[in-house]
């Protein structure tokens, strides 16, 4: 501790110290000012002194000067060195000249005052100065008078400073005690956060009001402080709950409670970042025809479906495989500490057969099945994106091949990819490079053998590739949006070669049918009515033209779509339904829609010979049509035995390559319309054996 902390440290020393000093400064002022005071009155009291001697020896001295009796004057002045402090004495004529002067031999010490005490007194006589008598003296006994009085007055300032001391004493219990208890009742509430403790109020003053004040602070912290902590409490827990709740939030679906993509995300990048390359598999896959589902039974049918294909997948997974919902009908797996791929495929093949199930939503079954990709770690993929990735190009394959299925990748399907990237880059020059060309293939009537209808097609002629067919392309241009552009030109080139045709003498009953992609539907329908005027500019009737749609754009309500078909049927021009049984069928449009043709699936032509099923369904689908006055259109008529089945049954039109494959133009014309004869067709072309496979453009 220092020597002033020590000296300041405490109440008692600070007030000890303040009280002497007051009554030391205050003695020493009131000293210096008695002495101040002494000092000034034995000054003028020995000052006065002198002069009254010098005033007695005055009348004798100016007689001396006056008859220059130098004895006499000496004799007169001689006495005053017999004072103490006087130093000398000297008679001075009124010319200045020095009459007389005595010197004191004796040497006072003074300690205070080094100059002398000097008085002047004239010497005169009838009003005539004659000279002047000097008087100097030493304050010898001024200091003797100051010292004396500086003694007393110290025995009183240390008579004051025993009585301070005395008084401060007395001070420290009934002032500094309740002061010095108070504030070591404040240091222990300071130290110990112990709001309980009290001081004891020991005085009635301001000290005791003070210590009453005290308590009542600390009574009312500690009752603050209680409550605080019961808010903090509440409020933690609030937090706690919120917490809990968001971080449910962020890592779980709302829908399925399932985790969501930013968990399962995580989650694999922990599993690649801890696992020292110990293998996992992903499996990516989401509901197949989900959308038809939600478009035709409602969104809440949808949720409801969801939730119900979450709970019923869980079930059939293992406790280390975790589900989690991408968003939509995307689902992903991740299966740790399996032994073989064979254990993977198994959860997948438990997958696609619990869903093949079906599932009970607000009263209705419901049936759906899946496509799963499966990717596995990390031989498939060493990142998050890459393993994600390859269990999405897996899947696709999954959907390529059928759906309700599952795949492994393979680099292939990269390969896939890429070629598919290069595929749709070609395919936006390709118009503008005059690539697409249109090959007609002939629509026969079964009765009379004769061609009535045709069918365009679309051929790409790849600069590379060579002759790529539509099932290679149109789904690309419908995903990259390039098929309005590409169907537009369809649409009008199929025209302006019909009108080709009707220049040869084509008969006016001719029809060509022409694909129009759902997606041309969308939008406002300007294409539409730029094609109609292009059809009256070319002086067509709009009953030479078939519009071949699906079924699923049928389905589709928004009204612009049923707008624009109703449209077409109100010009005159047919409505035919390709490809007909196989989509999501609801024959309700059969009747809400003026459709004119039905244009049965190749798939259930080529089973006419062997499956009874195929036969009945067509059978059906025909009597069908006949009852509701639609033309049908057979589609993949590869043989005579399927024609002559067809027949019976009453369909009115076959197409396929039994009568003749697809053909440019000016083959197609040269065969059939260069020399307008009976317009009977050739049925001994030789049996074409390719599988007709044409993708409708």
């Amino acid at each position: 501790m220092s020597f002033k902390q020590g000296l300041f440290g405490s109440l008692n020393a600070k007030l000890l110290m303040i009280l002497m000093m007051v009554a030391l400064f205050t003695s020493f002022t009131i000293a210096s000012m008695f002495i101040v005071y002494e000092l000034n009155a034995v000054t003028k009291a020995e000052q006065s002194r002198l002069n009254s001697i010098a005033n007695i020896l005055a009348p004798n001295l100016t007689a001396a000067l006056i008859f220059q009796d130098e004895v006499s004057a000496r004799e007169q002045i001689k006495p005053l060195l017999g004072q103490r402090n006087i130093v000398s004495a000297s008679v001075e004529d009124a010319n200045g000249k020095t009459f007389i002067n005595i010197f004191s031999e004796k040497e006072n010490e003074t300690q205070i005052f080094a100059e002398l005490m000097v008085i002047k007194t004239p010497l005169k006589m009838q009003g005539i100065d004659y000279g002047i008598l000097t008087i100097k003296a030493d304050y010898s006994l001024v200091e003797e008078s100051l010292l004396f009085f500086s003694t007393f007055l110290l025995g009183i300032l240390l008579l004051i400073l025993l009585l301070s001391f005395i008084l401060s004493l007395f001070l420290r219990k009934s002032l500094i005690y309740p002061l010095t208890h108070l504030a070591a009742v404040a240091e222990r509430v300071t130290k110990t956060n112990n709001y309980n403790l009290r001081s004891q109020v020991l005085s009635t003053d301001e000290v005791g009001n003070l210590a009453s004040c005290f308590n009542l602070m600390l009574e009312t912290i500690e009752q603050r402080d209680h409550l605080l902590e019961d808010k903090v409490l509440q409020r933690t827990n609030a937090l706690n709950i919120a917490n809990s709740q968001l971080t449910k939030q962020a890592f779980s679906d709302s829908l399925s409670d399932l985790p969501n993509r930013r968990y399962i995300l995580d989650k694999l990048s922990q599993l690649i970042h801890h696992s020292n390359k110990t293998s996992f598999a992903v499996l990516g896959f989401d509901l197949d025809g989900f959308k038809e589902i939600n478009d035709t039974m409602g969104h809440d049918y949808g949720d409801l479906l969801l939730i119900a294909v979450s709970k019923g997948i869980v079930t059939v997974l293992s406790d280390s495989a975790i589900l989690a919902r991408l968003g939509g009908d995307e689902f992903i797996v991740i299966v740790e500490n399996f032994a073989t791929r064979k254990v993977i495929e198994q959860i997948a093949i438990e997958i696609n057969r619990h869903l093949a199930k079906g599932f009970m939503i607000k009263g209705k079954h419901v049936y759906v099945t899946t496509s799963i990709g499966i990717a596995i770690y990390p031989d498939d993929g060493e990142t998050v994106e890459n393993i994600v990735k390859c269990a999405d190009l897996a899947m696709y394959k999954s959907k390529e091949m059928g759906r309700n299925c599952h795949h492994f990748f393979n680099s292939n399907m990269l390969d896939d990819v890429l070629e598919r990237r290069k595929l749709t880059e070609d395919l936006r020059d390709s118009l503008s490079n005059g690539e697409f060309e249109l090959y007609y293939q002939p629509i026969i009537d079964l009765s009379t053998n004769k061609i009535c209808k045709a069918e365009a097609l679309i051929r790409w002629h790849h600069p590379i590739r060579g002759m790529l067919m539509p099932l290679e392309f149109i789904a690309v241009a419908e995903e990259v949006g390039l098929i309005v552009e590409i169907g537009e030109w369809v649409a009008r080139r199929a025209v302006y070669d019909l009108a080709e045709l009707k220049k040869v003498g084509v008969s006016e009953d001719f029809q060509l049918s022409i694909n129009v992609s759902p997606l041309q539907f969308k939008g406002d329908g300007q294409w539409l009515g730029d094609w109609l005027e292009y059809i009256a500019q070319l002086g067509l009737s709009y009953g030479s033209i078939i519009v071949e749609i699906t079924e699923n754009l049928l389905m589709e309500s928004e009204e612009s779509i049923r707008a624009q078909l109703t449209n077409l049927t109100e010009q005159g021009i047919s409505i035919a339904i390709d490809d007909f049984g196989v989509g999501y069928s609801s024959l309700s449009y059969l009747q809400n829609m003026d459709v004119d043709i039905l244009k049965i699936d190749k798939s259930f032509v080529d089973g006419l010979e062997t499956e009874s099923n195929s036969r009945n369904l067509c059978q059906i689908m025909i009597m069908m049509a006949q009852y509701l006055d639609i033309k049908v259109v057979a589609e993949g008529v590869e043989n005579e035995m399927q024609k002559q089945i067809l027949t019976e049954l009453g369909c009115g039109f076959g197409q396929g390559y039994f009568f003749s494959k697809p053909l440019p133009l000016g083959m197609f014309k040269q065969k059939y319309f260069d020399y307008c004869l009976s317009g009977n067709v050739v049925t001994t072309l030789p049996y074409m054996t390719e599988v007709n496979n044409e993708q409708a453009m």
